[in-house]
This record gives C-alpha cells, sequence and structure tokens, in this order.
C-alpha cells in the first residue's frame, strides 16, 4: 500500500472521530423548569397549570410529567411525550375540592430536574404563591448543550477544525485545484508530512 493511500485512510479514522464526537454532543439546552403559576376556578373545579421551562428542542427536554395532591395526598400523575411550546407548558385539570384545601403540584423535566409548588383554596378563584421548592438532579453547565452560546463554543470549534481538517487534505491530495497561496501551504505541508514519515 503506498504512503499516501495509508495517509488518507488515517485522515478519515480521526475525520470520523471526530464527527463521532460531535454526534454524541447534546441538542437541547438544559434548562430546570424556572417558574409555574397555579390558578384554581372553584365554580368549575379547574386547576390551570402554567409551568416556565425554556428548552430548544420541545421532544427530547421537556415537562415529562405533572403530578398533583390535595391535602398531602396523590390525587393524579399526567405524563406527557413533549413540551408545548419552547418557553414552557399548560394544561388543566379536573380536581374537586372545598374552601381550605391545599393543592400541590409538582412538575418533573424529562432530565430529572423538578419543580413544586402549592395553592389553598380560599375563594372562587385561587393563584399559587411562588415556588416553594425546586430540585436538581443533573449538574447543568453551559458546556452541557448546544442551548446557549458557550455550550455551543466547543461543537463550532470542533466543526471549523473538521472543515480546515479536509481543505488541507483535499490540497494535499489534489494540489493542481488549490489557489497558489493554497499551493505553497499544501506544499509544505507535504514535505512536513513526508518528513516525519521517512524518519527512522
Amino acid at each position: 500500500m503506498s504512503s499516501k493511500k495509508q495517509i488518507a485512510g488515517i485522515a478519515v479514522v480521526i475525520a470520523l472521530t471526530i464527527l463521532t464526537g460531535l454526534a454524541n454532543i447534546p441538542l437541547g439546552a438544559a434548562t430546570n423548569p424556572s417558574n409555574m403559576l397555579l390558578v384554581y376556578d372553584f365554580g368549575s373545579q379547574v386547576l390551570s397549570v402554567n409551568v416556565s421551562h425554556s428548552v430548544v428542542n420541545t421532544k427530547t427536554h421537556h415537562i415529562e410529567t405533572i403530578e398533583i395532591q390535595k391535602n398531602g395526598v396523590s390525587l393524579l400523575n399526567r405524563s406527557y411525550e413533549n413540551q408545548s411550546f419552547s418557553w414552557g407548558m399548560n394544561d388543566t385539570f379536573s380536581v374537586s375540592t372545598v374552601i381550605g384545601d391545599n393543592l400541590t403540584v409538582t412538575g418533573f423535566c424529562s432530565r430529572g430536574d423538578s419543580l413544586t409548588t402549592w395553592l389553598i383554596v380560599t375563594s372562587t378563584t385561587a393563584t399559587n404563591s411562588q415556588p416553594t421548592s425546586t430540585t436538581s438532579t443533573t449538574e447543568t453547565t453551559s458546556a452541557d448543550s448546544l442551548g446557549t452560546l458557550a455550550g455551543a463554543a466547543p461543537a463550532i470549534a470542533a466543526v471549523v477544525i473538521v472543515i480546515i481538517f479536509f481543505v488541507l487534505f483535499f490540497i494535499w491530495l489534489k494540489p493542481e485545484y488549490a489557489p497558489d497561496a493554497l499551493k505553497q501551504l499544501g506544499s509544505r505541508i507535504r514535505t512536513g508530512v513526508a518528513g516525519f514519515w521517512e524518519k527512522p
């Protein structure tokens, strides 16, 4: 096998390794549910839940389950396969109550985070206070996802490196198609690579 073919084979393996690494970068922003608004209409006995949960891809990162408790007893769970909107979701539930009942709602994210809030039924229409507890079971950093600019930086750098690699590799294989400046660069690279392979 010729030296040029061996180097071409090595280059293809390196490129495929880099591209495989890029394919494993998550594409959804990793954010926790940030707020939950509860509104209970006593007349219709309907609880409206509005969860703020900002994501990039609503199919892979979403509110997965909403759990409702009445007076500390589990009342119902509803599961979701995706999220209504990139900013969050809302849903309504039929919940029979009397004045004084405590409704506690927990929204669970598909990545393991959760947000819990509650309200006390005190009048014909009740709304909740701020969330009482937020739990996070996964560490979230900007490097976790492409959903933030900082999270996208490593992927952008890797793509640029792969593009530069392929341009230089093409120039090395077919120098007659390259502009003069790139031909000189390709010639230097070829000389360097040839010198590297010829050393004992």
